[in-house]
């Protein structure tokens, strides 16, 4: 500690200090005279730092407010998915949405020629080899009428293993969740055809080309006639061979 000392006028710790009558008296260590502290110097000092204190502001008080919490958007209701449904009904249920892959329905980079996904050149795209059957168009426009109906889903999902065009079908509900990201049966729809695809690959594999020309048909059965045609010939002439050897 230092003070004043009234003889000296320097800063100096005291030698020696005691008080005398409520004063503090305090010995300098420099010139040893002694020197009293004046009592009305001492409260006015008081007073000037009380005021001080008190002209501060005060700190501000712990927040007490709770933390925002954070929202989660919920999923639709069934209501809206169905009206949604319907909506894509009136539609076109089968077309495609913008940016999105027209046959593996991956989401489209912008700029890009090719999908990332399954390599199909957008040019190149032909409609007509993603072409449904008839039994599984009308199955499909059956279920976006009753979308809420488990029951119509497992029976498309059945349709398209009988005739072999499961791939189509998880092509359509592929198409549902590019329109609506959210839909839970179409998620179910979904996931049921990856499910029976991976338990039965074969399931997977279309047992006949839907869409396919009457020209192609024909032509086909023409080349079976003639090959029947052709066996047919040999066979008889190897019989008359045997016939006249004998």
């Amino acid at each position: 500690m230092r003070y004043l000392c009234d003889a000296c006028e320097r800063l100096a710790p005291p030698a020696a200090f005691r008080v005398e009558l409520g004063v503090l008296v305090m010995t300098c260590a420099r010139c040893g005279q002694e020197s009293r502290a004046r009592p009305e110097e001492a409260l006015v000092a008081a007073v000037a730092q009380t005021s001080a204190e008190a002209s501060q502001p005060a700190p501000a008080p712990r927040s007490t407010t709770a933390p925002a919490l954070k929202v989660v958007a919920l999923r639709p209701s069934e209501e809206r998915v169905r009206e949604a449904a319907a909506l894509a009904r009136s539609e076109d249920p089968f077309a495609v949405a913008g940016g999105f892959c027209p046959k593996c329905i991956s989401v489209r980079k912008e700029g890009a020629e090719a999908c990332s996904a399954c390599g199909l050149v957008y040019a190149n795209f032909d409609p007509d080899e993603q072409r449904l059957s008839e039994p599984l168009r009308a199955a499909w426009l059956a279920v976006l009428e009753r979308w809420d109906d488990r029951d119509a889903h497992d029976r498309l999902v059945s349709l398209a293993v009988g005739r072999g065009e499961l791939a189509a079908a998880g092509r359509l509900y592929r198409i549902r969740l590019a329109q609506a990201p959210d839909d839970l049966y179409a998620q179910r729809g979904r996931d049921e055809v990856v499910r029976l695809a991976s338990a039965s690959p074969a399931a997977f594999t279309p047992t006949s080309v839907p869409g396919t020309s009457p020209k192609a048909q024909l032509v086909a059965g023409v080349i079976l006639f003639l090959t029947l045609l052709v066996l047919a010939f040999f066979f008889f002439r190897q019989f008359r061979m045997t016939l006249g050897g004998s």
